[in-house]
């Protein structure tokens, strides 16, 4: 390293993720040309390091192994190390991710990647204890072996780099599958099979909410009439918004839960989550007309527009799980706190919100809500609301949790899409003016005059390209104003932003799109990720836009492209959980064929 002991090459980044690594003694690299050249002049392996700001083990990885001086020394002196916000480099996120998963069967934040110095993996994991624990290796062990492995025996790495290089190109061959509502039903009996109709959700211990998937039953109940659909998503639905995975005192919602019943968060909030979850629960309100499903659809956005917002009319894209290294502390309460600020009204509170001296989270307590049963969809009484602000407004004054404000555009037009649609279902035309203000700033501080859109905003300026899903969501948020409004400047916004879309991402052969554009850097394999994992994926967000086009535009040329990215989605019966917005626009695509037979 250069300079002083602390210095690496991350101290210029904008990302605020890899700023929070620029004084490790690791000598970090972003992702760059200069990295992977010097890793093919040393003929050294590279760590390919994947994380993101807000992401609780990502900070207990760096304090652990990355702040140690040994561990660095080990990294060092065997490796060139790279560091990567998945948020900045989906693309690459989702490559490597795949390529652990194939090598170990999961993985996760923080991922860790070993590489050639061409960027192939030969080896991978998650998390990695500075010791050994849990099962796992020190990750000193781990260091020192994959080292050893890379100079002692690289016809064994070189076989299993051809291995995963293979199996990742095998993914992008694809068989066509036909259009049916049967496709459809196998989702639903996939649903019934994995719903926990005790607690809602899928599956059990950890949960993800699975927001789009939920949204599919939705749809599927409306144009089926099948009641068990939209009772999974009302059990879902009431269970999360009375869960500790949501903040029953400033709205919005974590990123997690830990366990079945949604009572411990992992802490961090994300902008698409939040997004996505606006949006369901304002079509829950409208299907059921239930006023606890508004309000939660109201508090989410209230927390969107008053914690996330930018000056500029953007959204931010998450905030932190811990405070000073500790998970969740803004969040937490214990009895005594909760007593010091009501008083006498402390154990009504208390009860309501299954408050108690133990607490059930490092003896601290998440706020759930304790309903009887025929009770669960019931708005949350007036004198608790009133509760609630007291203790809102004592926890404002705690040390918040950081803000990572890069603008993104993708999940800023998930953002736009919640709030035109609940300025719709709750005729509110100031949530219609949020979402015009924020695509507006889209349009201007991340389009440039040839029409490419720029990945993120931060610090005044956009650098890095934008991927297929900035382009697909972007499209939609536009027209998603224009159902709104009917105003034709929103509708051809988003039909030159699809036009742009196809000249950049689209593939003839396939009839899919990549999610790197003809004008971006080439990898190893030119990656076209078909799930619908944290958001949806930038194909199944193609489909939507261009089936929306379709019919706005009466241009037949956009359904068929819409068409061909359906019939290929053979995961949709494999996985339909992992395909929720695919069989969002399933339906869609059904119920309008259903609609012109009649």
């Amino acid at each position: 390293m250069s300079g002083s002991r602390f210095e690496n090459h991350l101290k210029d980044q904008k990302s605020p993720y890899l700023k929070q690594h620029a004084l490790n003694p690791v000598d970090w690299y972003p992702w760059s040309g200069a990295a992977l050249a010097r890793a093919k002049e040393e003929n050294r392996p590279l760590i390919i390091s994947i994380g993101y700001s807000s992401c609780h083990w990502c900070h207990v990885m760096e304090r652990e192994s990355f702040e140690d001086a040994e561990t660095a020394r080990i990294m060092n002196d065997n490796f060139v190390n790279i560091k990567v916000d998945r948020e900045e480099r989906p693309d690459l996120d989702s490559l490597y991710i795949k390529a652990v998963q194939a090598m170990t069967g999961h993985a996760g934040w923080p991922l860790t990647v070993f590489a050639t110095p061409d960027g192939v993996p030969f080896y991978g994991g998650s998390y990695f204890p500075p010791e050994d624990r849990f099962g796992m290796p020190s990750f000193k062990k781990v260091l020192l072996a994959v080292s050893l492995a890379y100079r002692k025996n690289r016809k064994k790495v070189d076989e299993v780099t051809a291995d995963i290089e293979r199996i990742l190109k095998s993914r992008n061959v694809i068989t066509p599958v036909e259009l049916r509502s049967e496709v459809a039903d196998m989702a639903f009996d996939a649903a019934r099979l994995y719903f926990d109709g005790v607690n809602g959700g899928f599956g059990r211990g950890t949960k993800f909410p699975h927001t789009m998937f939920l949204k599919f039953l939705l749809a599927y109940y409306r144009r089926t009439g099948k009641g068990e659909a939209l009772t999974m998503v009302r059990k879902s639905l009431s269970s999360m918004a009375r869960g500790g995975i949501y903040d029953q005192l400033g709205g919005g919602f974590h990123r997690y839960s830990v366990d079945e019943r949604w009572d411990v968060p992992h802490f961090e909030k994300m902008l698409y989550d939040n997004a996505l979850f606006a949006e369901l629960y304002t079509e829950a309100f409208e299907e059921t007309k239930k006023a606890f499903y508004g309000d939660i659809a109201l508090e989410t956005i209230g927390y969107m527009l008053r914690e996330m917002k930018a000056e500029n009319g953007g959204f931010y894209s998450s905030q932190d799980a811990d405070v000073a290294g500790h998970e969740g502390a803004y969040y937490l309460w214990s009895a005594e706190e909760i007593k010091a600020v009501l008083g006498e009204d402390a154990q009504r509170f208390m009860s309501f919100f299954s408050v108690t001296e133990r607490g059930n989270y490092e003896e601290s307590n998440t706020l759930r809500i304790s309903r009887p049963v025929g009770q669960e969809e019931e708005p949350v009484p007036d004198d608790i609301k009133r509760m609630k602000v007291k203790l809102f407004n004592v926890r404002a004054a705690r040390k918040a949790p950081e803000t990572d404000r890069k603008i993104i555009t993708a999940w800023n037009g998930l953002a736009i899409i919640a709030l035109s649609r609940a300025s719709r279902a709750f005729r509110r035309t100031d949530l219609l003016d949020e979402a015009k203000k924020c695509a507006g700033f889209l349009l201007s501080g991340l389009r440039g005059n040839d029409g490419r859109v720029m990945r993120y905003f931060l610090d005044g300026g956009a650098d890095t390209l934008g991927m297929l899903e900035d382009y697909a969501l972007l499209g939609h948020a536009l027209l998603s104003i224009h159902q709104s409004t009917d105003e034709e400047e929103w509708l051809e916004e988003a039909g030159r932003t699809a036009e742009k879309m196809v000249e950049l991402f689209y593939d003839e052969t396939s009839g899919l799109f990549f999610d790197t554009g003809a004008d971006q850097e080439k990898l190893f394999v030119r990656e076209r990720d078909l799930f619908d994992n944290d958001v949806p994926s930038g194909n199944s967000a193609a489909a939507q836009l261009l089936l929306g086009l379709s019919r706005a535009t009466n241009n037949a040329r956009y359904g068929e492209l819409a068409g061909k990215i359906l019939r290929s989605i053979e995961g949709i019966i494999e996985e339909p959980i992992s395909h929720g917005n695919f069989l969002v626009v399933l339906e869609s695509f059904i119920a309008g064929k259903e609609e012109r037979a009649h």
